[in-house]
């Protein structure tokens, strides 16, 4: 019989008992086991988001000077991509500089 037991879960401070249990007689069915009684929801908070959340999000995404990086990457392929669009309806209107004298009546 192979048993794994989950005490806590790491995104909340709600405790949790799980236990999956693998028996010969269940043919490689896991079982779940959870114990209702130890467990509440998730709490959350209305209102603004304080500068510690949004440090703690830069912190976790390498510091300043990455978030900083990233953002400039960002603006400069968006500004490569308007300019590029803009280059290709100016260039497009202009023509190619050859006149069809077939055509021309």
């Amino acid at each position: 019989m192979y048993c794994i037991e989950a005490t806590s879960s790491p995104l909340s401070n709600a405790v949790t008992d799980t236990t999956i249990e693998k028996t010969p007689s269940t043919a490689g069915v896991a079982q779940s086991k959870e114990s209702s009684d130890e467990w509440s929801p998730d709490e959350s908070k209305q209102g603004s988001v304080s500068l510690r959340t949004y440090a703690a999000y830069v912190s976790a995404a390498g510091g300043i000077v990455a978030v900083v990086a990233v953002l400039l990457a960002i603006g400069v392929a968006e500004g490569a991509k308007g300019f590029s669009t803009w280059w290709l309806a100016y260039w497009i209107e202009q023509g190619s500089g050859i006149i069809d004298v077939s055509t021309v009546r």
